[in-house]
């Protein structure tokens, strides 16, 4: 998994900053939703968000370009990746970016009202520790799903990445099967689970907890 990790800090400077953005761009109705879903479960008016793999911040400047207002924290484990996302962040955006792994929660502080994966859940090493230190740092828990937990079977493998300049690195992509995840969320003592489609693909995912 060190060599997994490896691979997320080998990407050039430019393919750093086009990540998300040029290739492999979330659907827009999956980022709208995404959206809708955090407003919708906040009582607050500038909730505080800590987005997990944040990877260059695409989004925040989603978030700053809709006019949503919160109090933005996004982690990630490529440093040219947050050399990315700090480069892009609006200056008007109340962001901080911090260098942790999302897998385990090492060298992530702080309380927030949600803890986000934007397609991140997928390409972890270890989803269930991954959630069950974000169960400690928010009060929910907002997963988009770029494929959803909806197999019989849990399936993991290793893909290439192209990271510039040609070079292929290595990166995990998971298919969750729907007992995995139903494990996890049992572990997690998950209270309820909202599930909210838009027309893609897609799925996001609110978790609740007795606090």
């Amino acid at each position: 998994m060190d060599l997994l990790h490896r691979s997320w800090g080998s990407m050039t400077a430019d393919r750093a900053a086009a990540y998300l953005k040029t290739y492999g761009a979330p659907a827009e109705s999956s980022k709208r939703l995404l959206l809708e879903v955090l407003r919708e479960s906040s009582t607050r008016k500038c909730p505080s968000v800590l987005d997990l793999g944040c990877g260059n911040a695409q989004l925040l400047e989603y978030f700053c370009a809709e006019g949503y207002e919160c109090n933005y924290t996004g982690v990630d484990i490529s440093t040219p990746l947050l050399d990315a996302a700090r480069a892009a962040s609006p200056p008007s955006a109340e962001a901080q970016f911090v260098a942790g792994d999302v897998n385990s929660g090492e060298g992530i502080s702080g309380h927030f009202d949600f803890a986000v994966y934007s397609h991140v859940l997928e390409i972890l090493s270890s989803p269930e520790g991954s959630l069950q230190a974000a169960k400690e740092l928010a009060d929910k828990i907002v997963i988009r799903f770029f494929e959803p937990p909806d197999g019989d079977v849990d399936i993991a493998e290793v893909r290439n990445m192209e990271v510039g300049d040609g070079t292929l690195v290595p990166y995990l992509r998971r298919s969750m099967s729907r007992d995995y995840y139903r494990l996890i969320l049992s572990k997690l003592e998950c209270t309820r689970v909202d599930v909210y489609l838009d027309d893609s693909t897609d799925q996001v995912h609110v978790l609740h907890f007795e606090r």
